[in-house]
Order: structure tokens, then sequence, then C-alpha cells
């Protein structure tokens, strides 16, 4: 019986101690679970990083558009939109009610207004699956990694913006092939069939003299090493 309750407390306290707050399990990249499964072969994306949210989509096609925007994320155990003001400085990582605000409505104090904030109906979370929901319920799963195309589309957005999103929210180092080809090596000095074409985005994990080490997230991921000459 002794050994019943020491057992009980220690997994008490375990619990406690390795119990993550909903804004930490938010960390990372998220994808729509129907993304590419749709009637418009949409893609849509969510990367949080602290309190601060990039949401972004775009629908396959020959032209296609990234639609674009930032928000400040976090939890509160009232519903603010009683209030119909918001301090953003007052949101915090853990709490009853899920909020999240358009950055492009808050002012110099943190102050935003409804209904350019949203607390949604529902809100659940875990280490690998998300859900929001407020007119239509929206399922995210956690990803390690953008595919190429979405991470190529979101540096030529940042381009266009004089922004760097995928420093701010992703913590990477990406180049531009500026070649007609680039030729995808196993090892500096060794060829493979596989190449990089002008205009795609590769993400740099190593540097060595006049070489890159990317990886490449196309139909599967490539890693290998292209000349340094060959990006911009």
């Amino acid at each position: 019986m002794r050994k019943f309750i020491l057992a009980a407390i220690i997994l008490s306290i375990s619990n406690m101690f390795f119990a993550q707050d909903k804004l930490s399990l938010m960390q990372g990249i998220w994808a729509d679970i129907y993304n590419g499964e749709n009637e418009y072969n949409e893609f849509s994306f969510t990367i949080t990083k602290g309190h601060k949210s990039l949401s972004f989509g775009y629908a396959m096609g020959e032209s296609p558009r990234l639609t674009l925007w930032e928000t400040i994320d976090g939890f509160l155990n009232y519903n603010p939109v009683s209030k119909g003001v918001l301090d953003v400085n007052t949101l915090q990582d853990d709490g009853e009610y899920y909020v999240s605000a358009d950055v492009e409505y808050i002012n110099d104090k943190g102050i935003i207004e409804y209904p350019n904030f949203l607390v949604p109906d529902y809100f659940e979370i875990d280490a690998n699956n998300m859900s929001i929901g407020g007119n239509k319920l929206v399922e995210f799963i956690k990803i390690e990694r953008l595919p190429s195309f979405a991470l190529k589309l979101l540096y030529n957005r940042g381009k266009k913006d004089d922004k760097d999103y995928i420093e701010k929210y992703l913590d990477i180092k990406v180049k531009e092939v500026q070649v007609d080809k680039s030729i995808i090596y196993s090892e500096p000095g060794t060829t493979t069939k596989m190449f990089l074409i002008k205009g795609d985005v590769a993400t740099v994990l190593e540097e060595k003299g006049d070489w890159l080490k990317i990886e490449f997230l196309g139909k599967r991921l490539v890693t290998g090493w292209i000349k340094k000459e060959d990006v911009k």
C-alpha cells in the first residue's frame, strides 16, 4: 500500500514538472491537415515563435499568390471580447481562452480593439496536433520543416515586403539558386543525378570553403552539396 501511494505521488509530481503550457506546445511549424486535398488545391501553414505567429497560405497554380498575416497570440482566463479591447501585453502562456491579435491593428502601447483580435470558440492542442474552431474547425499537424516550395514563396514575399520572415520565424539560412542548373553533390566533388533550378530556395546546413551543404524538400527530402557560386 505504501509503495502504491509513493508511486502515485511520484507520478503526480512528474506530471506537474513535465506538463507544458499551451504556448510552449504551439512553438514550431504547423500545417493544415487538408493541405492539397481541397477543391482549390490550397495549402496553409502557421509558424509560432514566442507569442508571435506568422500564418500564410496559397493555392497551387501557374502563379501562386501568397496570403500572409502576423499575429500576437496568447491566453487569458477571461474573454476580452466582452470588453471590446485588448492589451496584448497581458497575454499569458496559458489560460482558458486562446486569443489572437492582428499585428497590423495593434497600437504603440499594445492596445487593439475588437474585432481585430479573435477568441475562437474552441482550442485544443497537444505535442503534434492543434485544432482551432470558430465559424469552422481548422486542424493542424506539427511538421519539422516547410516544403521548399512554401519556403520559396515566403522568401520571395520577404523580398517584396523588405522583411526577412524566414530568419524572424524559422532561424534558418536559405539561398536562392541563380544559375539555370545547380548540380547536387553527395560530397564536394562527387556528383549525383539530382539538381536544383534557377529560383529554387534551399536551406543551408553547413558551409565548407566554396561549398554549401543544403537540404531541399520537394516530393522527398534531399540533402547534399552545391557550389556556393551557384546561389545568391
